[in-house]
């Protein structure tokens, strides 16, 4: 398992061209993994937005199971699984 840090995390993310993915991902508010498969589309209207989701280290995402967009903690992101690749991410 290749093993890459955050910001190529984030690169493989940005440039799946609308194809699905899985993370895997410590959640900021009670510390728990989630583990979500969703979709790179579109930005959320920004201007619906009060916060700059890069700044905070957040990726928008399209959580494919409950069809609404959900953030991912890029500082917690573990693993990600894109294009039948998967990689461990290290900080």
């Amino acid at each position: 398992m290749p093993i890459i840090n955050s910001q190529e995390a984030l690169e493989i993310m940005n440039n799946q061209g609308g194809r699905i993915f899985s993370v895997i991902f410590e959640k900021r508010s009670n510390g728990l993994d989630r583990k979500m498969n969703c979709i790179k589309k579109k930005p959320l209207n920004n201007g619906g937005l009060r916060y700059s989701p890069i700044q905070h280290n957040l990726l928008n995402v399209f959580d494919m199971s409950i069809s609404e967009y959900r953030s991912v903690n890029l500082e917690g992101l573990k693993k990600i699984k894109a294009q039948g690749v998967e990689y461990m991410v290290r900080p």
